[in-house]
């Protein structure tokens, strides 16, 4: 089984429904949870999701990692051992995902339990940043692992850049070729507010790089033009 979960919040005039369309269609179980939204995103969740979660109050931008536990723990409650759990982002989607469900045949056959991909920061409708601070595309990042019934999971301690999975919710990790598109950046009036939240929530870089925050609002950054194959 295929197991998708979410966080959302006010993501109704974003990304959602081509996110949740997209998981919807390899995923057997699609879960969000939201973080106290105060647009239309629960219904727009609701359309393709076999259950949404509100939260009274939100978190966005002060603790993070408390609704990446909660969303992680909903996981546990109905995943079985060995079945595959896929977490997306709101503002994230995957050019071939149909591809997904072969994919993690293979790599279960290889003894992995993590499926890696590139992931490319958009800064346009067509093009990705490619920069010392922006380099997620050179590497391969866990956006999908393998649930293990008797692992005791264990977090990354940290309100802010926790990790959308446990620390230790992997041992193998298998590099694939499939992207990962990351729309967040991609409006210049998003990167103001996340370079605001950054800066405010992290001012001495405790938890992220300080270089990355304010490379955010820079006024020529290097972009190349996000191509398949």
């Amino acid at each position: 089984m295929i197991l998708g979960i979410i966080l959302v919040r006010n993501e109704s005039e974003r990304w959602l429904e081509q996110v949740l369309s997209q998981m919807r269609s390899v995923c057997d179980k699609l879960y969000a949870l939201d973080d106290a939204s105060t647009d239309d995103t629960p219904k727009i969740c609701g359309k393709y999701c076999d259950a949404v979660a509100i939260g009274w109050k939100s978190l966005w931008g002060t603790n993070e990692l408390i609704r990446r536990k909660q969303l992680w723990g909903f996981a546990e409650s109905i995943a079985k051992d060995g079945d595959w759990v896929l977490c997306l982002d709101a503002d994230e989607t995957m050019p071939a995902i149909e591809l997904l469900p072969e994919l993690l045949t293979v790599v279960e056959n290889t003894g992995c339990d993590c499926a890696a991909f590139r992931l490319y920061d958009m800064w346009s409708e067509t093009h990705y940043r490619d920069d010392k601070w922006w380099i997620g595309h050179y590497g391969h990042w866990p956006f999908c692992v393998r649930y293990d019934a008797n692992k005791e999971y264990v977090w990354n301690e940290t309100p802010l850049h926790c990790g959308r999975f446990p620390k230790n919710s992997y041992e193998k990790m298998a590099q694939t070729e499939l992207a990962i598109q990351h729309w967040g950046w991609s409006r210049e009036v998003d990167r103001k507010i996340k370079c605001e939240r950054y800066l405010e929530v992290d001012p001495e870089g405790k938890w992220g790089f300080m270089g990355q925050y304010k490379s955010i609002l820079d006024e020529a950054p290097n972009l190349r033009r996000f191509e398949l194959g």
